[in-house]
């Protein structure tokens, strides 16, 4: 078990409020509620069904960078499995805040921890692409946090922001938003469990979010820039 200030180091990275620009991103919600398809009924749902594919996909790619080796072949390959997740990322918008919010991220880790391994890790990835979910964990491999853990988490920052952005959009109450996420524990820590065991890879099949998301600049009016 990791010591407490390590877990409320961890606890502070994985605060959906953390200013990487989370609050500007709704991954496909907006367009899904502006065709009517995402109300606060089947949210829920939604999101469970989320975590079976995006989520899991994006635990695997944290899972598997927690720990990752930072030497020049180690960041090299990190580099890559980076480029691996933005290029399963179909919509445009969806990936460029992915790629955003992980620079800054890792940017703010770095900054804050001291810690030389991130600092490298930055240096590095400053001509390159890099994506929240690796960037997550490699910070928490950084801190010397388990593989499951640093993928739970972030799955947890991800359907907080997510429930946050749809609270928005739609007429969902606190108290709602608090029971969804509530009821999602066992979902996240079932993908956090399966990330952290699997060494085959992970694929998600999401093609009306994908497309929907895609549509996302045409629509009338936008709150989110994805």
């Amino acid at each position: 078990m990791p010591e407490l200030a390590t877990l409320l180091c961890l606890q502070q990275l994985a605060d959906s409020a953390l200013p990487i620009g989370g609050a500007s991103h709704s991954f496909g919600l907006e367009s899904l509620a502006d065709a009517g398809l995402l109300d606060p009924d089947n949210l829920e749902r939604f999101l469970m069904d989320y975590l079976e594919e995006t989520g899991r996909l994006e635990a695997f790619y944290c899972a598997r960078s927690c720990g990752a080796g930072l030497d020049d072949t180690g960041l090299k390959e990190w580099l890559g499995w980076n480029a691996e997740l933005g290029a399963r990322k179909l919509a445009r918008e969806s990936r460029g805040g992915s790629r955003a919010m992980g620079w800054r991220f890792l940017r703010l880790a770095a900054h804050v921890s001291g810690l030389e391994l991130l600092t490298r890790a930055m240096d590095g990835a400053a001509a390159c692409e890099v994506h929240l979910a690796a960037c997550f964990g490699l910070v928490a491999g950084a801190l010397g946090l388990p593989r499951e853990l640093a993928a739970g988490a972030y799955l947890q920052q991800s359907v907080t922001g997510l429930v946050g952005a749809s609270q928005r959009l739609l007429p969902l109450g606190q108290t709602r938003a608090q029971e969804i996420l509530w009821n999602l524990k066992r979902a996240i820590a079932d993908a956090a469990a399966w990330a952290a065991s699997t060494e085959t890879g992970a694929g998600a099949f999401t093609p009306l979010l994908d497309t929907l998301s895609a549509r996302h600049p045409s629509l009338h009016t936008r709150l989110f820039m994805s």
